[in-house]
C-alpha cells in the first residue's frame, strides 16, 4: 500500500529534515512521524520512510525490527510490553514480571507474543524499559508504568476494557492468537546512489 504524508505531516517533516545534517540521519524521527501519521509502521510506511530518507527499505526494516517500541500492524490496539530482563524478572516489593504476565493472561487470555482475537490487546516480553530500580516495569502503548502491582495492573486493564465497551469478563476462557510478526514482502528497489545516480 502506497503511503503519503498529509500536508500537516509534510510541514513537520520539513522541520525534522532541517534539524539533521542529512536525510539518512533523520530516519528514527521520520519513523516516529510515520507512526503518528498512520497509527503504525506497515510496509507502505517503511517504503515512505525509505524514500524520504533516501535509504533502502532493508535499512528501514533493520531499524524498525531492532527498535521494538515501534507499533506494527500485528500489534493489538492496546499493546502491553512487559520488561523481562533480570531486574524485572527478580522483581521488587511490587512483584515481578511473571506476576504481571499472569494477570494479563488471566484477564485477557493472551500470553507473550499473542493478541486477542479481536485485535484489541497484545502482550510481549521485551528487553529493558530503563527503570531497573523500579520493577516490574510495563509499557502500555506510550504509557510507562513502574512498580506496578497486580492491583494497579487490574485497574489499568479494567479501564481499558471499559473504554473499549467490553465487560470485565469478556476475555475469560478465550485463547490468544499468535501475532504475525512476519518479515514484510516489500518490493525491492535500489535507492542508493550508483553510477547513474539514484535509481
Amino acid at each position: 500500500m502506497t503511503r503519503k504524508f498529509s500536508a500537516a505531516a509534510e510541514t513537520e517533516l520539513k522541520d525534522i529534515l532541517d534539524d539533521f545534517p542529512n536525510k539518512k540521519s533523520a530516519l528514527l524521527m521520520v519513523l516516529r512521524l510515520v507512526e503518528r501519521e498512520f497509527g503504525m509502521i506497515d510496509d507502505g510506511g517503511m517504503e515512505l520512510a525509505a524514500a524520504t530518507c533516501e535509504v533502502s527499505v532493508a535499512h528501514v526494516l533493520g531499524m524498525v525490527s531492532f527498535y521494538t517500541h515501534f507499533k506494527r500492524p500485528f500489534h493489538g490496539k492496546h499493546r502491553f510490553m512487559v520488561c523481562a530482563t533480570l531486574m524485572c524478572s527478580i522483581g521488587g516489593p511490587s512483584g515481578k514480571c511473571d506476576q504481571s504476565l499472569a494477570v494479563i493472561h488471566r484477564r485477557l487470555g493472551i500470553a507473550p507474543g499473542e493478541c486477542t482475537e479481536d485485535g484489541l490487546f497484545s502482550v510481549e516480553k521485551v528487553e529493558c524499559l530503563a527503570d531497573c530500580n523500579r520493577p516490574p516495569v510495563i509499557q502500555k502503548d506510550n504509557d510507562h508504568h513502574v512498580n506496578i502491582t497486580d492491583a494497579l495492573l487490574e485497574e489499568l486493564i479494567d479501564s481499558l476494557l471499559t473504554r473499549e465497551g467490553r465487560s470485565k469478563e469478556h476475555y475469560a476462557g478465550q485463547k490468544g492468537i499468535a501475532m504475525n510478526a512476519r518479515i514484510p514482502s516489500i518490493s525491492v528497489k535500489q535507492t542508493v546512489p550508483g553510477p547513474q545516480g539514484i535509481r
